[in-house]
């Protein structure tokens, strides 16, 4: 610990002894804060600004008639209404006029209004409607931005024109309406009055009905009752019919048996009694066309009797039967009456229902329409909805929203201006027995003085530019955890790899503008920058300004400042513990690009050669048996190493090509085939780079075993020295 901050004091002695080197480190201060606060300010509030972008807006409409809207000119209303807007320039000009402006660059975008614009907003009233159409000219080589702007005043004009046509077409359905609902009112209560007047009307003719009915019910049942009595007498009559036709035949059977005495007695007095005189024999005579007469007669009133009987059966019959009929019309009779009385009973319930409505909501809400606003129907139903926007964490304005990721670029940019103004390298000068570790941090202490004082500049001039923040501690120590974050992986990747280190800094910071959610929500951006989202520091750096920015939601800040500082351990862990194990990867690029003589030699590559102490032990114990192991190794990447290296590039352009015209054809996965050849082209790089690595091991390991024995043990103390 001694020895890292002998190292940090020694080194902030150096910049002090010298003037100028502090004027560099002044100018490392404020320029990186200069690009966050210039950015804001310029970004404060551009779309205050959006009146200066001029827009040509050319009126060629004729207007419209409808019976239900009268005259109608939607594009006048337009024009009225945009003169009132200053969201944006808008210039009233001729279609010539316009079409110059535009393509001169005057204008950024025009909308032409046709001729037949508002009569082919009137065709929806006609049943054959035709699609109004708004011509809109857009000119996107001026700026980038502007078409976006531009492409909301277009949402503007049909905004404002359909709700120009709505208000036109709701105000004249409500004058309509007024003007009509107090005929219709009238109207109204007179069907009322007729109506009641019908149905008290009939109510009254079923009462009389049903009083006829009641009568007539009655008549009818007394005459079913009169007929069963019928039927009871015609029963006795029969009865009597059969007493008379049973004496009949008694009758008949004296009458026949009469004759036969007569006939037998007549017989013995002329048999018997010769000497009967003359009277006897007239008298017997007489006595049989009198028996005999009375037997015709029985028989004649007997078959008389039968006929009654039979007639009266039949009677019998029809009159039960016409009985039972009525019963049946009277039972119906009075089914008839429970009818009419029930309608007679929803008639007066219409009529007091009828009698009640005058009082009813629903004729209140009748009544309502008569009175109505013509103008405020218009109003509501140009904007039916009004938005009640509650904003949450309300910011101030555009640049303090911005504010965010620049001030992560910027402490960014400082800490990879520090590694490139500063070197990296430490010698051991007034550190006696300085380790490469104790080097590391000693200087780190020194790009993170600097790196707090960037911050806090940037912060101060934040706070004086009016960048909204809900804490002034938080708002000054956040940017100093971030700087020094940043610095800790700018730095142990510039360490650990020396320009690789650089080139991947620069990669990353190119990266995580697009992917690192600054400009705009993430999941907008391609799915190859989302994947990529959570890896990358600045994702994190952004989210806790924001938090201090806007406000703080639950433990989310300390969420992201954890994240942030695992970046940290893994930077520190590469710096301290893996440099080590890389460190002739690191030798190799600083030797090859110094011998261009073109490039800046950075003195930070690790000291020495580069040898293994495993070499170096082996060489010791049996340098021939080490030689040939070695020979046997290299001969063959000798003969090979220039057709292996051939190969990888010619492989690498073929592949490259093939993955280029795939992205051509297939244009929709064109981004996905980006993401291919980007990957492609870090696999080409990695295969070169560990071709020419193991060339440079063999060669270490050749330099190794060339040394003498005192090269060999010289060699060995001082790799057990550095361990």
């Amino acid at each position: 610990m001694r020895n890292i901050w002998r190292v940090f004091v020694r080194d902030l002695k150096r910049l002090v002894k010298v003037p100028l080197a502090m004027v560099i480190v002044g100018g490392a201060l404020i320029t990186p804060s200069l690009y966050a606060w210039f950015n804001i300010s310029a970004f404060w509030d551009p779309f205050d600004n959006t009146k200066n972008l001029s827009i040509a807006v050319v009126n060629l409409d004729k207007g419209a008639s409808s019976e239900l809207t009268g005259d109608v000119n939607v594009g006048d209303q337009l024009v009225a209404q945009l003169e009132d807007n200053d969201d944006l320039g808008w210039q009233f000009l001729s279609e010539s006029e316009a079409m110059d402006s535009i393509k001169g660059g005057e204008s950024y975008a025009a909308f032409v209004v046709p001729e037949t614009f508002t009569s082919d907003l009137l065709s929806l009233t006609t049943g054959d409607f035709t699609q109004p159409k708004l011509q809109y000219y857009v000119n996107e080589k001026l700026n980038g931005i502007a078409p976006e702007i531009t492409d909301t005043g277009a949402t503007t004009v049909q905004t404002q024109m359909i709700d120009a046509f709505t208000q036109q077409v709701a105000d004249a359905v409500a004058t309509a309406i007024e003007t009509s609902g107090s005929e219709i009112e009238a109207d109204l209560v007179d069907t009322e009055a007729r109506i009641i007047a019908d149905l008290e009307e009939v109510s009254a003719v079923i009462s009389q009905t049903r009083g006829h009915l009641e009568t007539l019910e009655t008549d009818l049942g007394s005459a079913a009752d009169g007929l069963r009595s019928d039927v009871g007498s015609l029963a006795s009559i029969d009865v009597a019919l059969g007493n008379v036709q049973a004496t009949l035949t008694d009758a008949r059977a004296l009458a026949d048996t009469a004759q036969a005495d007569l006939v037998r007695v007549a017989g013995e007095a002329t048999t018997g009694h010769v000497i009967a005189s003359a009277e006897l024999a007239e008298a017997a005579a007489a006595a049989l066309a009198g028996v005999a007469e009375v037997s015709a007669a029985t028989d004649s009133l007997a078959a008389a009797v039968e006929a009654q009987r039979i007639i009266l059966d039949e009677a019998e019959g029809l009159v039960t039967a016409l009985a039972d009929q009525l019963d049946q019309t009277v039972a119906a009779l009075a089914s008839l009456d429970g009818d009419m009385a029930s309608l007679e009973d929803d008639m007066g319930v219409a009529i007091a229902d009828l009698r009640a409505l005058g009082g009813a909501a629903l004729w209140q809400q009748l009544e309502s329409l008569t009175q109505l606003n013509p103008e405020q129907i218009a109003e509501f139903m140009a904007t039916p909805v009004v938005v009640d926007q509650v904003t949450i964490f309300p910011t101030n304005s555009y640049g303090s929203q911005m504010a965010s990721l620049f001030i992560n670029l910027s402490l960014w940019i400082g800490a990879f201006v520090l590694v490139v103004i500063l070197k990296l390298g430490v010698d051991d000068d007034e550190v006696p027995g300085l380790t490469e570790r104790q080097g590391y941090l000693g200087r780190w202490l020194l790009f993170a003085m600097i790196a707090v004082a960037q911050a806090i500049t940037l912060s101060i001039g934040n706070l004086v530019i009016g960048v909204q923040h809900v804490n002034t501690a938080a708002f000054i120590l956040t940017p100093i955890v971030i700087g020094l974050s940043y610095l800790s992986i700018i730095y142990a990747l510039s360490v650990t790899f020396g320009y690789l280190g650089k080139g991947l800094v620069v990669i990353l910071v190119i990266m995580q503008i697009p992917g690192a959610s600054g400009i705009y929500p993430i999941q907008l951006m391609p799915e190859f920058f989302q994947s990529l989202y959570p890896f990358f520091p600045f994702t994190y750096g952004i989210d806790a300004m924001r938090e201090v920015v806007s406000g703080f939601a639950g433990y989310a800040y300390w969420r992201y400042l954890g994240t942030l500082l695992l970046f940290v351990a893994l930077a520190f862990f590469l710096g301290l513990v893996l440099r080590r194990h890389v460190s002739n990867l690191t030798r190799l690029f600083t030797q090859e690009v110094a011998e261009t003589e073109l490039f800046t030699n950075e003195s930070e590559a690790p000291a020495g050669r580069g040898y293994r102490l495993r070499h170096v032990l082996l060489a010791m114990a049996d340098r021939a048996a080490y030689n040939d192991r070695l020979q046997r190794r290299l001969l063959p990447f000798a003969r090979s190493y220039r057709k292996v290296r051939t190969a990888i590039i010619a492989v690498g352009i073929v592949v490259s090509l093939l993955i280029g015209t795939l992205g051509v054809v297939f244009a929709e996965a064109k981004l996905t085939f980006v993401g291919l050849w980007v990957l492609w082209l870090l696999l080409v790089f990695v295969a070169l780079i560990a071709l020419e690595y193991i060339r440079y091991s063999l060669r270490l390991s050749t330099e190794v075993g060339e040394m003498t024995d005192d090269q060999l043990r010289r060699q060995l103390n001082e790799l057990e020295a550095t361990r």
